[in-house]
């Protein structure tokens, strides 16, 4: 791995540059660079009484005053540099991986942020039209058909075709991971995988049967309530939804899960958790996902 791994702030007013700076402490910081404003660098690690490790800064320039656990144009401006910077140097070939911290769509969206969250920003600027979001524990990894999508909507995108590209990005994922020949499980979109069901059962059952014509192994439609007690029998899982499966993944990685961008072309990784404003500025905020965020990064960028 000659480039280093990118690790953009996140919203100054959140945890994200808190995270960081203890993460620094627990793992080497060789091969990394932050991106994002130094002086709101050095005010998290004056506050945790933690002295910085002599690395790189692509310093994008202060917020200005800002209320920690607030929503506030000036760091939603700060946090849409500091991302824009690390996207650019992404898509330059300049890092191997980059690490988001968490932001606030809130305050993006003050700041003029258009797109639904940061992974559709790296998408647009990456030219990725086939992307998914994966969240990852050591203990669950699941990939979502839909993302950033009002539940009421969601019905009307499970057909054959996304659900077929979310088994066929987690199946690489998995075998970039060490699994040669990984067990896929697809969860199904109605409870008790067919009630109510207006054919959407039917739509990810023709991808079950195109990804199997493949040579992948994958079963499904899976209950989505029974999916939990037969996890260790599958390597990884397609859920339909954002909440269908988030919910227990978080429970599951409890405070080490990573948020994974598959199909961008690029590695990106990010914290499986928000920008916690309810403990902004406090020295609460434990660093598991982002440590875990960086490892997994490091470990994605050797085996490319």
């Amino acid at each position: 791995m000659k480039n280093p791994i990118g690790i953009t702030l996140g919203d100054p007013a959140g945890i994200g540059p808190e995270i960081i700076v203890k993460a620094l402490t627990k793992i080497s910081y060789r091969n990394l660079v932050l991106i994002g404003s130094r002086a709101v660098l050095n005010q998290q690690a004056g506050r945790l009484g933690i002295r910085l490790p002599p690395l790189l800064i692509y310093d994008t320039g202060a917020p200005g005053r800002f209320e920690y656990g607030q929503v506030q144009k000036n760091c939603g401006i700060a946090a849409l540099q500091a991302l824009e910077c690390g996207v650019n140097l992404l898509k330059a070939n300049r890092l191997a991986a980059l690490v988001t911290a968490p932001v606030s769509k809130a305050a993006l969206r003050l700041a003029g942020f258009k797109y639904p969250g940061q992974t559709e920003l790296l998408a647009a600027r990456l030219r990725a039209r086939r992307y998914a979001m994966l969240a990852w524990s050591k203990k669950f990894k699941v990939i979502f058909v839909t993302i950033h999508l009002p539940l009421a909507q969601v019905p009307r995108q499970i057909k054959p075709g996304p659900v077929l590209e979310k088994i066929y990005l987690l199946n690489q994922f998995l075998i970039q991971e060490g699994n040669p020949a990984p067990k896929i499980g697809v969860f199904a979109l109605n409870p008790h995988a067919d009630e109510f069901s207006r054919g959407e059962e039917n739509f990810i059952r023709q991808a079950i049967r195109q990804a199997r014509q493949k040579g992948i192994i994958v079963n499904g439609p899976l209950p989505a309530d029974s999916v939990f007690a037969c996890r260790t029998q599958f390597h990884g899982f397609v859920a339909m939804y954002h909440d269908q499966a988030m919910i227990p993944a978080k429970l599951l990685a409890k405070d080490a899960g990573v948020n994974v961008t598959l199909g961008l072309g690029k590695i990106r990784t990010s914290p499986l958790h928000g920008v916690a404003f309810d403990i902004a500025g406090q020295g609460k905020a434990a660093p598991d996902s982002m440590i875990a965020a960086i490892r997994l990064a490091k470990k994605l960028a050797r085996t490319i």
